[in-house]
């Protein structure tokens, strides 16, 4: 049956009974305006343009010009669309409408009223309504409609407070792929902090009521992901409420939310089965209703994809609700779906799904702006806040994610402006608040909780019921479970009353039919935090043992990680746990256990365990790992956050001499290159190979880097390729070299310089006495710069390696002189590459090569040479000079390659490999073949050459 407010229909009478408006009040001429105008207002408006209106919501302006009454109108009649949108329309719509009227008098009045009546009336459109209204999918509308209305959100109910007002920003996401570390969209830059569960992909906002305007005429099925905490439940319940007050997707008769996690849905078999419904015989007929239209005209909620029990077959109703078939012409083909997941686990979906959608966290200026509004409006206690946050990544890290935020905030308003430093300890708060409240509102006392980690710590009350939990904790990571019943309780003889603690949530089933069927709900990041509590209650053997069969489960890196953080991966034998650290560091077994995840060749794993060892503080276990990854860390292609960044950096801190650390490709920033230095410099003993390929290292992040560069001697190459270093940055980095003794081999191609007369690297050469290998390729050095670099080369006594591949330089009549001077005059070069740059005039390279003693290996290939640059080059190739690539160098000739042949027969006595152009690989045969027997009638060695 229908309210009272859906048959109450809005007139001008009733408009005027409300008003207390007479009649001839009512009929006051005011200059009629054009409806169409006013129509228009309406349909061309953006949420922005409610900001710069001058009349607030709810403002009364008695009205007496007509200049302004066009001053105000347009304005007055965005407001009224905006309400429209955003508030309860069946609370609000005749306030609205009565603001209106103070406006426009007379026949004007009753046109707009019933433009605005008809068009944003808040029930259905009459036909519509007519045919549910002879269905039995009204009445199960109705219902829906009043559950959804009861129901509160988990996620308020026992942790602490959420921001006020519940706003969820989402992003739709595109197809494009975005390159890791070079991220030039500003709003994905703002909406991504280097977790697991980021999405790099094209995103833009959208607006909630609009995730499904951007599909065709397909299917609608929508994937919204998000990251654990970042509100997706709480979305799903909002949709339905929203859904239910007529105020969003009005297109859907009805709108069944399915929670996933439910301990119904494992069960499933048909639609009936997860119908929230009176009873059974309801379900069925609704069931029924609904399969005879095909579905069409309902809005599926799929709540929590990831936290699906994990035995649930392939064929289940479930998966029958989005898996391709639907698609096509069967049961349900008409509906629409929208399913909740965290990005991790969600990949199945992305194929199958026609928009994907992202709740985005806080970026760092709506987390203040939340901060100010949890703490009141009390800046400098702001301020505080996020400076100590900004202090410890850790915490930085996680307070993206609304839930984490508020439990940070929580923290500092309740401890005494103190915060967590670690991931256990954040966790660790909830828990110790939980029970606080619990003793303070249940018992009356008011009485310090103790360490959670020693249970015999805590308060008599409260002690058995928290050990517990734990176990109840456990039994879910074991067996994988979130959601637990009363039989789970029963079988473990845990009394129900564990659950008035408050960390065990108590979830009514919406699916139950006919009776009232509850399940226990754990947050995953608590249930992982108290199950390690439970392991490490146990003895170390059982300990290990735990771990060894949970090694392959999912969760088992987030348990050992809070497992970290309680024991500091030691021993609980009392005796042991005595013995100085330096006879006992850890037992054998923990050895064991860290050697397999050591061994596992699983990034993750690996990058969990580095995380573990920071938690645990152990520099002997750091050295252990370091001994068992052979002083060699590859973590490249992984996206980095500042926690990783400070646990390899604590972690290689702390191992012996050689670490050769590879994070290519891993978004580093100049916030993680913070961390990731910060502890390099405690460890002058050891000489590192640094390799930080295509991240996102900016000046700022030289500046950290080369602070380690400067005060110690540790590092022994530096790979910065493919980071927009600049030449600001280069010339940091340089004056940091000028005073190092350590760094052999600095690579730098690609790092946007463009030098001409810069200095900062010619300055370098001519002071450094130990820099071996100078990669500056794909830069841009200019004539100048060029000219410095040989000058101060011709000096250099270290260098051996100096790669200059496209660096758009011409060596010209104009410049040769200064590679002449580099070739004669230096004496420590025994590799030049200038591929693919420009050699017009050789002559000069063959003089200095003549006197050349010391190079090697020379690399012209792609330099625009032709065979009067052979003929000139031959007159120089009298030295040492074992290689000769001229590949590549499409003007070359076969008579080139004969002059060069001819020429090899008796010079160049150390020559082994010469690499030419392709399109002359016959000359291989017809050319230098004859050479080599020459070669080797002078007793000289072959010469190999290849095409390419």
């Amino acid at each position: 049956m229908a309210t009272k407010q859906q048959n109450q229909e809005l007139t001008i009478d009733n408009l005027k009974a409300d008003r207390y408006l007479t009649e001839e009040q009512l009929n006051t001429v005011i200059t009629e305006l054009d409806l169409p105008e006013v129509a228009a207002c309406f349909d061309n408006i953006y949420d922005g343009y409610l900001e710069k209106l001058e009349l607030l919501p709810g403002e009364q302006t008695d009205v007496r010009t007509r200049a302004y009454v066009e001053g105000t109108l347009a304005g007055m009649l965005l407001a009224l669309k905006c309400w429209i949108r955003n508030e309860r329309l069946n609370g609000t719509f005749r306030a609205l409408l009565l603001i209106l009227l103070s406006l426009l008098k007379g026949d004007v009045a009753v046109r707009v009223c019933k433009y605005l009546s008809d068009k944003y009336s808040t029930s259905c459109p009459p036909s519509r309504e007519r045919v549910l209204l002879n269905s039995k999918l009204f009445s199960y509308r109705e219902y829906l409609q009043s559950r959804y209305r009861a129901q509160i959100p988990t996620s308020v109910v026992q942790w602490p407070p959420l921001p006020t007002n519940k706003v969820f920003k989402l992003a739709i996401i595109q197809k494009e792929e975005i390159q890791r570390g070079r991220i030039d969209d500003e709003f994905v830059r703002l909406t991504i902090t280097g977790k697991i569960d980021d999405i790099l992909l094209q995103k833009t906002p959208v607006d909630l009521f609009d995730i499904f305007s951007k599909i065709g005429d397909g299917r609608k099925l929508v994937l919204i992901e998000g990251a654990p905490g970042s509100g997706k439940s709480t979305l799903a319940l909002h949709i339905c409420q929203e859904w239910a007050e007529r105020k969003l997707f009005h297109e859907f008769d009805i709108v069944i939310l399915v929670r996933l996690r439910d301990v119904f849905v494992k069960e499933a078999i048909t639609i009936a089965d997860l119908l929230p419904c009176i009873d059974m015989t309801v379900a069925k007929e609704t069931e029924a209703e609904i399969k005879s239209k095909y579905g069409k005209g309902v809005l599926w909620v799929l709540d929590g994809w990831d936290e699906l029990p994990s035995d649930l077959p392939q064929n289940s109703i479930i998966n029958k609700l989005i898996l391709p078939g639907m698609s096509q012409k069967g049961t349900l083909h008409e509906s629409a779906v929208i399913v909740m997941s965290r990005p991790s686990s969600s990949a199945e979906l992305h194929p199958l799904v026609s928009s994907r959608v992202e709740v985005l966290g806080f970026t760092p200026h709506e987390l203040e702006q939340y901060f100010t509004e949890c703490l009141k409006g009390d800046s400098q206690a702001v301020q505080t806040l996020l400076m100590r946050i900004r202090e410890n990544p850790v915490v930085e890290g996680s307070c993206y994610l609304p839930l984490n935020a508020s439990i940070v905030v929580n923290c500092f308003l309740s401890e005494n402006h103190s915060l967590p430093t670690s991931s256990h300890e954040i966790f660790t708060s909830v828990v110790q608040s939980s029970l606080k409240r619990y003793l303070q509102n249940r018992l009356g006392k008011i009485t310090p909780v103790g360490d959670i980690t020693s249970p015999n710590s805590l308060p008599s009350e409260i002690r058995a019921p928290f050990v517990q939990l734990c176990q109840l904790a456990y039994h879910g990571i074991e067996k994988n479970k979130v959601t637990f019943t009363e039989e789970d309780l029963s079988t473990l003889s845990i009394p129900m009353v564990i659950s008035d603690i408050g960390l065990l949530q108590t979830v009514p089933s919406i699916i139950s039919n006919g009776h009232l069927v509850y399940y226990c709900f754990l947050h995953l990041s608590i249930q992982e935090l108290l199950a390690a509590v439970h392991v490490s209650l146990m003895s170390p053997k059982q300990q290990i043992s735990v771990f060894q069969d949970l090694f392959g489960n999912s969760r088992f890196s987030a348990v050992f990680q809070f497992y970290a953080g309680i024991t500091k991966l030691r021993t609980s034998r009392p005796i042991l746990s005595k013995l100085p650290r330096f006879l006992c560091p850890v037992p054998a077994s923990v050895h064991d256990l860290v050697r397999k995840v050591g061994k596992s060749h699983q990034e993750s794993l690996l990058l969990s365990l580095l995380h573990c060892l920071y938690e645990a503080e152990d520099s002997s276990l750091c050295a252990f790992v370091g001994d068992l990854l052979n002083h060699w860390l590859y973590l490249s292609n992984i996206t980095m956050n500042p926690i990783d960044c400070l646990s390899i950096d604590y972690f290689v801190s702390n191992t012996s001499n050689g670490f050769t650390l590879d994070l290519n490709n891993c978004s580093i920033g100049e916030y993680c290159c913070k961390f990731l230095t910060r502890g390099l410099s405690k460890c002058p003993h050891s000489l590192y190979k640094i390799s930080l390929y295509d991240n996102d290292i900016h000046e700022d992040g030289i500046h950290h880097i080369a602070e380690v560069l400067k005060n110690t001697n540790l590092i022994s190459k530096l790979d910065l390729s493919r980071n927009s270093i600049g030449n600001s940055g280069l010339s940091t980095l340089c004056e940091a070299l000028s005073t190092n003794t350590s760094l052999k081999n600095l690579i730098l191609y690609k790092c946007s310089l463009f030098l001409n007369d810069h200095g900062a690297i010619p300055g370098l050469l001519s002071t450094n006495t130990t820099l071996e290998h100078l990669n500056l390729s794909a830069n841009v050095i200019g004539n100048a710069e060029f000219k410095n670099l040989c000058e101060a080369l011709s000096i250099n006594t270290s260098l051996k390696t100096l790669e200059l591949r496209k660096c758009s330089l011409t060596i010209s009549d104009g410049n040769r002189a200064s590679l002449y001077q580099l070739l004669s005059e230096n004496n420590s070069l025994e590799h030049l590459n200038l591929y693919s740059n420009s050699v017009t005039n050789c002559r000069h390279i063959a003089t200095g090569l003549a006197v050349n003693k010391t190079l090697k290996s020379l690399d012209l290939s792609n330099c625009k040479l032709t065979d009067q640059s052979i003929k000139e080059l031959c007159t120089g190739l009298i030295n040492k000079i074992e290689e000769l690539w001229i590949h590549r160098n499409n003007s070359i000739t076969v008579n080139g390659m004969k002059m060069l042949a001819i020429h090899l027969t008796t010079h160049c006595s150390e020559l082994t490999r010469v690499q030419i152009p392709d399109q002359l690989k016959s000359c291989i045969k017809t050319v230098f073949m004859a050479t080599n027997k020459e070669r080797k009638l002078n007793k000289l060695p072959e010469i190999n050459v290849y095409a390419f």
